[in-house]
């Protein structure tokens, strides 16, 4: 058994094709195959169901797949051990962020993450929960930031909280209003996000979705709050949007943020980590950066109602 097999079957798990696996690591597909084969007869049983399309793991092959998962991860973490003994801040650092957070925090620290760490290569993406502990696990982030609580295997440490808050139409009735009770909302006048976000998971905590059978003139459901934002301002009715989000909204548009009244619904935002992340001081030197660059009142968690991202993942 060679480290290259183990990485071999990783990368087919993670393309989820032999041909696009080999493509990725510049081999012949009857290449890689051999390499499989010959790894299974040294183990005396089948890592990969061939006979399936698309092809399955085995049992034993799924157990294979979390071991060589670690031993890979493990390994990777000695060869960045010189830069986690070394005083200095630079490589570079992967890290995944939900689209409902994104746009609004990546804005108030990279700048200063740049200027105070020029060697740092900071590659941020946007993607789902999902995506992030999925990637989190295979390796392929060193860390996310996303909204708990979760149900999930990763590490996760609390980093703000995140009121949530209405934007409404300057003809909506809540527009005269200083602050919305839940219970006044009404839901057929609500313009939601994509459902099976964690944030609109959040949402129908508030005010939940009426029946999906929807037989007024217009429906849209957006997977960009900024996108349901302008259909507020052009079409009427209300959305809801989390803090940070407020803070962007122009001065002349700021009457159409209407605080939600107590007990006030907040996200928790957190960072996650795999169990076997390998690059603790360019995780703690963003970290910090990120923190300071929050409001310090979001650092400190707002009395009223934590809501659950309704999101399990094994």
């Amino acid at each position: 058994m060679t480290f290259n097999q183990l990485k071999y079957v990783l990368e087919i798990v993670a393309a989820g094709s032999f041909s696009a696996a080999a493509q990725k690591l510049g081999l012949t597909q009857p290449a890689l195959s051999l390499q499989i084969q010959t790894l299974e007869n040294e183990l005396d049983f089948k890592i990969i169901d061939r006979s399936r399309k698309p092809f399955a793991l085995t049992p034993e092959g799924e157990l294979f797949v979390v071991k060589a998962r670690e031993i890979v991860l493990m390994t990777e973490s000695l060869s960045n051990l010189s830069l986690e003994l070394s005083s200095q801040i630079k490589g570079v650092l992967r890290v995944g962020i939900i689209p409902t957070l994104s746009p609004y925090l990546v804005p108030l620290f990279i700048g200063v993450l740049s200027r105070n760490y020029p060697e740092l290569q900071t590659v941020i993406q946007e993607m789902v929960t999902e995506e992030i502990i999925s990637r989190l696990n295979r390796g392929e982030l060193d860390a996310g930031i996303l909204s708990t609580p979760l149900d999930a295997p990763a590490r996760f440490e609390p980093l703000f909280y995140e009121k949530f808050f209405l934007y409404v139409s300057d003809t909506h009735p809540f527009f005269e209003l200083d602050e919305v009770k839940p219970g006044e909302i009404n839901p057929d006048e609500m313009w939601y996000l994509h459902e099976g976000n964690c944030f609109q998971n959040q949402v129908n905590a508030i005010c939940p979705v009426n029946n999906p059978d929807f037989s007024g003139q217009l429906r849209y459901v957006s997977n960009s709050i900024e996108s349901l934002r302008r259909i507020v301002e052009s079409k009427n009715g209300a959305t809801f949007i989390p803090e940070l989000a407020t803070i962007g909204i122009p001065a002349e548009q700021e009457e159409l943020v209407k605080p939600i009244a107590a007990p006030t619904p907040y996200r928790e935002i957190s960072l996650a980590l795999s169990r076997l992340h390998s690059k603790e001081k360019l995780v703690q030197a963003f970290k910090e950066t990120l923190l300071a660059n929050i409001p310090e009142r979001m650092k400190h968690r707002p009395e009223g109602e934590r809501l659950d991202t309704r999101i399990r993942i094994k």
